[in-house]
């Protein structure tokens, strides 16, 4: 019995260490915050230390396509990984989508959670959201990453917009059934996928222009990082962003497109890394 109790101890740190946590679905890190219109947005919190926030790109994004970060970031930081709302686990709720309300969300989710200001980490539509945070609340962000993003539905390449506003949740359906199918699974109102894609294009379409003045007026780090076949915005875009930032640093990602964090995950942890712990 001695010896295979010894077997069994010696097997159980390896089975442990082969589990995959799942990202964006786990009952042990996963919460909910209610927000001011009473829709439910989910987070999921890992780590200790001081609190930093993960918000994922938008309608394809979530809280997973940090999963090689969330790891590595642990180590040193809370890590708030939120869902934005209707993406997930995370309430549709009733009203058109903007930038602004969904920056309300989160604003309201890190309140819940810490009262410490955050390092803020947005790639999209989450860095479009992380960008509006940071401008209505600058006392709580001490630095920003700012990942393919923008800052006017104006910069997207000619022809994108007009891509997106085609997009209904049935054209999504038909054209990648597998990802709707487990989409679905994790909605808790997967009846109404459709509305939750309608209100997420009045966000791309109702955009709301952050003016030159009000880049200039962020005071924190900021690393504006893209890369360098983006499919939706172009190049000049983000150097511009770059140029009017008081405090920044530009990254552009060579052969990787607009998913940076999935071309070049290597590249970005060294460098989203290197940038938040000086």
């Amino acid at each position: 019995m001695k010896k295979i109790l010894l077997i069994l101890l010696f097997f159980i740190p390896t089975i442990v260490e082969a589990q995959t946590i799942p990202y964006g679905n786990n009952p042990t890190a996963g919460n909910y915050v209610k927000v001011k219109d009473g829709t439910r947005i989910y987070y999921e919190t890992y780590g200790t230390g001081k609190p930093l926030v993960l918000l994922h790109g938008g309608l394809y994004g979530e809280i997973s396509e940090y999963e090689n970060l969330i790891p590595v970031l642990s180590k040193n930081f809370m890590v708030i990984a939120i869902a934005t709302r209707g993406h997930t686990k995370s309430e549709i709720g009733h009203q058109p989508y903007t930038y602004q309300l969904m920056s309300d969300d989160a604003y309201t989710v890190i309140s819940q959670v810490t009262k410490y200001c955050i390092t803020l980490i947005g790639f999209s539509d989450g860095a479009v959201i992380a960008l509006d945070l940071t401008l209505r609340h600058p006392d709580l962000v001490r630095k920003l990453v700012f990942a393919g993003g923008n800052i006017s539905s104006a910069s997207y390449r000619p022809g994108e917009m007009d891509e997106l506003k085609r997009l209904s949740g049935a054209s999504l359906e038909r054209d990648m059934p597998e990802f709707v199918r487990e989409r679905k699974k994790l909605m808790p109102e997967p009846e109404r996928w459709g509305d939750f894609v309608e209100l997420l294009k009045h966000a791309w379409i109702n955009q709301t222009t952050v003016t030159p003045e009000q880049i200039k007026s962020i005071k924190c780090p900021v690393l504006v990082a893209a890369g360098d076949r983006d499919r939706y915005n172009p190049i000049e875009s983000f150097v511009s962003i770059y140029k009017l930032l008081p405090t920044a640093q530009l990254a552009i990602i060579p052969n990787s497109d607009h998913i940076i964090f999935y071309r070049q995950p290597a590249l970005m942890e060294t460098m989203v890394t290197g940038f938040i712990m000086k």
